[in-house]
């Protein structure tokens, strides 16, 4: 965790959080990309990051034109409030990169498993919510796997609720991982398990992200071959060969033990946004999860 004047920076969930003037904590927005780019700057505080880092930072083995940063960049600005001209955070350095100038604090987590109160809820009326939430979630780190669906009308206040359930677990209980998979309305066709790829390309470049990768380059190599920028070259070539002719079935029996395998040591909580317009692909994940 690190935290910068009202920010903190929760590394092991890929989110951001922002201290308001009452005391309560924020969730900002940021894509996994513009989040990649963000920690980049922040691990290497006070020293100029280049384009060229950051650009192998957020699109490993894949050539994208600078201008891409530019716009990660003029997206982080608008999340922290920042200015080009005076800036708070981050500072350009013209024609080379980036500078993270805002002064950064290691945080240690918070002691494990609920023992301690996270600060009062921030959500009014939310109460009875949170705490289904929290009582399906002690099921879980009993080994007992939950599948949890949150409905209502639509600006009812879906995603605040989860997001202030993340908040609070994020807050007391050590080692936990969780990742978000947005579901997309697609006109032209939608890409098959899209918010579960993302929710996984999170968590592989996430804390402990190597051993995520290890997990899936061994039980789940149908996944992790849709992740090419987390591959060597001679691990994808080789990964090709070894997927030629894979079924769905087969899919998904090797993410839900690889899946398996990555919650063993410490809680994950997978979240998938705007289900109403989930693909039939990530249906059937959801299926089996729940059926599990």
């Amino acid at each position: 965790m690190k935290r910068f004047l009202q920010f903190r920076l929760d590394v092991d969930n890929q989110c951001l959080w922002r201290r308001e003037d009452n005391g309560e904590d924020r969730r900002i927005r940021l894509t996994p990309k513009a989040f990649c780019v963000l920690h980049c700057l922040v691990q290497h505080a006070g020293r100029l990051v280049t384009n060229d880092e950051l650009l192998d930072e957020a699109w490993p083995g894949t050539h994208v034109q600078p201008q891409a940063v530019k716009k990660l960049i003029l997206d982080l600005r608008g999340a922290l409030e920042d200015r080009a001209k005076r800036p708070q955070f981050i500072e350009t350095v013209h024609r080379r990169g980036y500078r993270f100038i805002a002064p950064v604090h290691e945080e240690t987590s918070q002691p494990c498993l609920l023992s301690t109160p996270a600060s009062p809820g921030r959500l009014v009326g939310r109460d009875e919510p949170l705490a289904q939430l929290h009582e399906l979630f002690k099921k879980a780190l009993t080994g007992e796997r939950q599948a949890v669906f949150i409905t209502g009308e639509p600006g009812i206040g879906k995603t605040a609720l989860v997001d202030e359930f993340q908040r609070l677990v994020s807050w007391e209980v050590t080692g936990i991982s969780i990742a978000r998979g947005q579901c997309i309305e697609g006109y032209g066709g939608k890409e098959p398990y899209y918010p579960l790829l993302e929710a996984l390309g999170q968590l592989c470049r996430g804390a402990g992200g190597e051993s995520v990768v290890e997990t899936l380059l061994s039980q789940a190599p149908t996944w992790l071959i849709q992740l090419p920028g987390l591959l060597k070259r001679d691990n994808r070539e080789r990964l090709q060969k070894e997927i030629v002719g894979a079924t769905r079935e087969r899919m998904l029996r090797e993410i839900g033990h690889a899946l398996e395998t990555i919650a063993a040591n410490t809680p994950l909580i997978l979240v998938f946004e705007d289900l109403q317009w989930v693909d039939y692909t990530t249906v059937d994940f959801v299926a089996a999860v729940a059926r599990g």
